[in-house]
């Protein structure tokens, strides 16, 4: 199995420093956790609630999700908070995943039906009561993992080559997708045989 991924991640105009994270990290002999992370608002204080919600996440590869969630929340108290999303990836299994915390926002290109939801809270204020979504997905499928300062409006776009390296992928939704007013940050995940 390979693992094909690619990041693009910009702060907001105006800003040195991003309130975004991801994480992509491997763990075990065939797991993968992939997230984005937005802390509130922008500059250096949204920087420091989503690093510290990625400390928690690098810190607890290969352990329970919904536990992952609920330290990353207590890890949040004193900071401005953040939204999440995570997926977590079984590539022996191909199963994968997802939580999401607020408005990340998660598409999949894939034959099957993985539509990722959020629930409507913030980590360090409000935890929603935790929606863990599982499902199977095929090799070569495609994971997007977006913050809003992305568009969602990328996924209608028909002119886009979903097949296209991931890097490429995630460079080209930045470009034209990303919103000047925010910070901005989407993973691409695909994972093949």
């Amino acid at each position: 199995m390979s693992v094909n991924w690619g990041a693009a991640c910009r702060p907001k105009e105006g800003q040195s420093v991003s309130g975004d994270v991801f994480v992509v990290e491997p763990f075990g002999t065939s797991g993968l956790q992939v997230a984005v992370i937005d802390g509130l608002g922008g500059g250096v204080e949204a920087a420091r609630a989503a690093d510290n919600a990625a400390v928690v996440i690098r810190a607890k590869l290969g352990c329970e999700p919904l536990d992952v969630i609920r330290q990353a929340h207590t890890a949040l108290h004193n900071t401005r908070g953040a939204v999440i999303g995570i997926l977590t990836f079984d590539m022996r299994q191909r199963t994968v995943t997802y939580i999401g915390v607020g408005n990340i926002g998660a598409q999949v290109y894939s034959s099957l039906s993985i539509k990722p939801i959020s629930k409507n809270g913030i980590l360090g204020y409000r935890l929603p009561q935790l929606l863990k979504l599982s499902y199977s997905y095929n090799f070569g499928d495609t994971f997007v993992l977006y913050s809003d300062g992305i568009s969602s409006r990328f996924s209608l776009d028909t002119q886009m080559n979903h097949d296209q390296p991931p890097q490429l992928l995630a460079d080209l939704i930045l470009s034209r997708y990303g919103k000047m007013n925010d910070d901005a940050t989407v993973v691409v995940v695909r994972i093949s045989e």
